[in-house]
């Protein structure tokens, strides 16, 4: 059961999303699959949340001197991929923030810098178009 109060506070309080996002970097799994959880039930919430989403990574990854979704990538990145549920929640997070774009220009915007992070790391490229 989902709160409204509740997700209308998150929704005006960019820094709890931000905070969120920032667990998805945890070292500990359980910390990790929680947050991601958490943001997908945020982006799924409604449309606009995506474009919100968007604004935190940016402010996170801006405060850490990192390209946008680092932290996302991070997780699809590991050698190990021995967690494939976490693989799955990364890649949805992605997907439905990507669907939630109101414009053509924001989501290939974001599928740019989606790429540019993936070539970064380790030159793995993950097709997101």
């Amino acid at each position: 059961m989902l709160y409204v109060d509740g997700m209308n506070g998150l929704i005006s309080h960019n820094e709890t999303v931000q905070w969120l996002y920032t667990l998805v970097g945890s070292k500990f799994r359980l910390v990790v699959k929680m947050a991601l959880k958490l943001l997908l039930v945020f982006v799924e919430y409604t449309e606009s949340n995506a474009t919100l989403l968007i604004k935190a990574v940016s402010v996170v990854d801006a405060k850490r001197g990192t390209k946008l979704w680092s932290n996302i990538v991070e997780i699809l990145d590991e050698k190990d991929g021995v967690d494939t549920e976490l693989l799955v929640y990364a890649m949805t997070l992605i997907n439905k923030t990507l669907a939630g774009l109101s414009d053509q220009d924001s989501y290939y915007d974001m599928v740019d810098c989606l790429e540019e992070v993936t070539l970064c790391n380790r030159g793995t490229l993950i097709n997101f178009s």
